[in-house]
């Protein structure tokens, strides 16, 4: 393992859940993980019903946080931050629940609703925050999150004592049951009452695009998905109607057997879906896009920003953790990529090829890659390497990135396939195209590092009239094991580019 990287824990301890997440910090990368979990403790359900959390609970949150602590040091945590949300605030005796957890050594720190806002939008959207005027909202267990926000410039945010376990465990509630109408109907009424300030800011400041985070939202999204098409990644308000339309008729055992529902939120669900359809009618919301992130999240970054990161590259870090967890090996990877970049620069220049930022981007990831697979073997690696790319669902890239990267890494060793190969069926002829360029580019950098000594010192690339590109090659070592390997691929060249590949050794 990478001696240069560190490992911090983060613990959320919330109203409903308790989450962890661990995050191994390489250097010149914004940290992966390498551990999450979550317990649900439902810190809020005798708070909110009888004023204060019982000791079972108590005792509950303690064995969790002990069982985290410890997780946390058996993979090498060097720091342990904890933050308690809504529960912890609002709790008569809050001391107690304080001093259970600090028996572990665990110092806690209590957030307020306003920095919690500011930690789930930092989470989310990163440093930079969104591109466009967004509205995020998370239900919580005990509290509602809202922020609007343009780019880093927050806009508005507010915190709504309104929360799946708050309206489900209220003193005069009994959601163990079905609901009538008129039953439900008074729970959005609550979200009216509470949420009238918040919704009168946001309408008149005015959003491009919503997001709803939190597992409530994720859980309703699933369900709205199951009705669909599966994808819920997003979740309409028309929707989320008629799912609560049947869920709130049902009691809660039943409500376990609605498609794509959560067996463990079925005493909550009902609740924190009136939120969620309340506020999207409320905010105009027709469509609303779901994200996995969170507190957490902005807990991870807030640590990188309090800590001196400010190079926030989402991509590049992606791709560097992804390199180093699997142990690549760094000087042959960069050899391999300042070649690879070269290359492709002065192809363009030649008028040999017309890609673009994106390709030469996708090209530079890919050479730092491209030997990753050596970490499961060397043999077949490039395959390897094409199947944990392809499945690495690395921040920052969507899948066709992922699949152009992972095509361009598989091909520089071994055999070279040709544009009609069956692994590129149902894809555009340009695509392919271009990832054969690029392979090919890849292909050549890796043979001119091929005893990974950084043997060649310089590259020139030449057109000739006879369509021919002559390669010539500078270095004070002897590299015709080099140029040997570079002839054998000139078929293989002559077919993607067109030209005559000639190799000189100046």
């Amino acid at each position: 393992m990478n001696d240069s990287s560190k490992v911090v824990s983060f613990i959320d301890i919330g109203t409903n859940s308790i989450h962890i997440l661990i995050v191994r910090f390489f250097e010149d990368s914004m940290g992966t993980p390498i551990f999450q979990d979550k317990e649900t403790v439902r810190l809020g359900q005798n708070l909110f019903r009888n004023g204060a959390i019982d000791k079972a609970t108590i005792e509950k949150t303690r064995i969790v946080i002990s069982n985290f602590v410890q997780i946390s040091k058996d993979l090498g945590a060097e720091k342990i931050i904890a933050y308690a949300t809504c529960a912890a605030r609002e709790a008569a005796n809050r001391k107690e629940l304080l001093d259970a957890i600090k028996v572990e050594g665990l110092d806690v720190r209590v957030i307020s609703g306003l920095e919690e806002a500011r930690l789930i939008k930092l989470g989310i959207f990163g440093p930079d925050g969104p591109p466009q005027r967004t509205l995020e909202i998370d239900i919580g267990g005990g509290s509602t999150e809202i922020v609007l926000c343009d780019g880093k410039k927050d806009l508005f945010l507010d915190t709504l004592s309104l929360g799946s376990v708050r309206l489900a465990y209220a003193p005069d509630q009994d959601q163990s049951k079905a609901l009538s109408f008129q039953e439900y109907d008074f729970l959005r009424r609550n979200v009216d009452l509470m949420s009238y300030h918040a919704c009168r800011k946001v309408r008149e400041i005015g959003f491009e695009k919503a997001y709803g985070s939190s597992g409530t939202m994720i859980a309703l999204a699933e369900m709205c998905a199951a009705k669909r098409d599966g994808d819920s990644s997003y979740m309409m308000h028309y929707e989320l109607v008629e799912v609560m339309k049947e869920l709130y008729r049902k009691d809660a055992e039943e409500r376990k057997e609605v498609l794509g529902m959560n067996p463990a939120r079925s005493d909550i669900i009902v609740s924190g879906g009136a939120i969620a359809e309340e506020l999207m009618y409320l905010l105009g919301i027709d469509r609303i896009e779901i994200s996995d992130k969170g507190m957490k999240q902005g807990m991870e970054m807030d640590y990188l920003l309090t800590n001196g990161h400010s190079n926030f590259n989402v991509k590049e870090s992606s791709v560097l953790n992804l390199a180093n967890r699997c142990q690549y090996d760094k000087a042959h990877a960069e050899t391999v990529q300042r070649s690879a970049l070269l290359l492709f620069d002065s192809m363009k220049e030649l008028g040999i090829h017309d890609m673009d930022d994106e390709m030469r981007m996708l090209l530079s990831y890919a050479s730092l890659l491209h030997d990753i697979g050596e970490f499961i073997s060397y043999t077949k690696h490039h395959i390897h390497s094409f199947t944990i790319i392809l499945n690495s669902f690395l921040p920052g890239f969507d899948n066709e990135e992922l699949r152009i990267m992972a095509f361009i890494a598989r091909f520089h060793h071994k055999s070279f396939p040709t544009t009609g190969s069956g692994q590129f069926r149902n894809m555009d002829k340009k695509e392919v195209s271009d990832i054969l360029m690029c392979a090919m580019m890849l292909k050549i950098a890796d043979i001119l590092d091929r005893h990974r000594k950084s043997s060649v010192d310089s590259i020139d690339l030449s057109l000739s009239p006879d369509d021919a590109m002559t390669m010539s090659l500078g270095s004070e070592s002897d590299i015709s094991m080099e140029i040997w390997k570079l002839k054998t691929i000139k078929e293989d060249f002559k077919e993607v580019f067109g030209l005559d590949l000639l190799i000189k050794r100046i």
